[in-house]
């Protein structure tokens, strides 16, 4: 059976029952669409929803294109990997909390720290990009044109069957169009794309955190690599843990130094510990800065 290819979306058929187009916040809105429930039908509670998540997301009017128009906006989580699920368990729902931002163009995935503030990252999966777009349960498993998949889970309850509904009205193009055939991330400053593993914006020259300084960070100062992403609250518990390690472990060398009798069980222990501890921090580190977080936090952000 062929495979289902997507490109742009065409609206739900709805009731227009607000007449003209509506812009909230300074973002333009698909009104008809985005306070209706997959139905087509308005209704209250999905207005105040879909307002309080426009509140939190009004940076994103630079990234818009012209004539582009939001669908809905929900909740969810950035791709993980099945090593970052072993090493770090159930912690990653801590770490991989995002926005989605449904146009009718494109979905815009911005990633968000636990308290669902912006980590000053923003990636675009165009509709022309991909050769399938579908749900399986609250996951959204994107397929590329380029045989990639990425699969985001846990996508907002309330407005799962509505993302269902508009999903099942794009229309599907060629395999060959769209020229980026997967997803990108573009500069939170001048909005341009960005080329992957390169840390610095060819546009706007924007210097973006590095998986090298994020691995030394986290190798040579306890906790530090968490510390270099700003997340002080898992910096501080794993410098604690880093700390406690080392002392005991310093501890217990200096005893057998100095002739003491010393458990080299233990020794052995707290070695492999620490070990295995510096090299899962350092890799969920280096991985945490894939999303191009700014070295600085305030920057200027202007459409070039």
């Amino acid at each position: 059976m062929p495979q289902k290819q997507a490109t742009t979306s065409k609206p739900l058929k709805v009731q227009n029952i607000f007449g003209q187009p509506l812009t909230i916040f300074g973002l333009p809105v698909e009104r008809d669409i985005i306070f209706s429930d997959s139905k087509g039908t308005y209704k209250k509670r999905i207005e105040k929803q879909q307002r309080r998540l426009l509140v939190k997301t009004t940076f994103i009017k630079f990234f818009l294109q012209d004539d582009e128009r939001i669908l809905c906006l929900t909740t969810g989580y950035s791709p993980v990997s099945i090593l970052e699920q072993i090493l770090t368990g159930p912690a990653f729902l801590f770490f991989k909390r995002a926005y989605f931002i449904f146009t009718d163009r494109r979905i815009l995935h911005i990633p968000t720290r636990f308290n669902q503030s912006s980590r000053s990252a923003i990636s675009q999966i165009s509709y022309d990009d991909c050769s399938m777009i579908h749900l399986k349960g609250r996951s959204l498993i994107v397929t590329y044109k380029n045989n990639k998949q990425e699969c985001f889970h846990y996508l907002g309850r309330r407005e799962k069957k509505k993302i269902g509904a508009l999903l099942k009205n794009i229309t599907p193009k060629l395999k060959e169009a769209g020229s980026l055939q997967q997803r990108v991330y573009l500069c939170p400053s001048c909005t341009n794309i960005l080329k992957a593993r390169e840390f610095i914006c060819p546009t706007c020259k924007m210097v973006f955190k590095s998986s090298v300084k994020a691995n030394l960070t986290s190798l040579l100062i306890p906790g530090g690599g968490y510390f270099y992403n700003h997340y002080t609250f898992p910096g501080i518990l794993v410098g604690l843990l880093d700390s406690a390690l080392i002392i005991c472990l310093a501890y217990r060398l200096s005893s057998l130094n100095a002739g003491m009798p010393a458990n080299t069980i233990m020794i052995a222990v707290l070695l492999g510990s620490l070990i295995i501890e510096k090299f899962i921090t350092t890799y969920h580190a280096g991985h945490l800065i894939e999303d191009f977080i700014p070295e600085k936090k305030n920057y200027t952000q202007r459409k070039i």
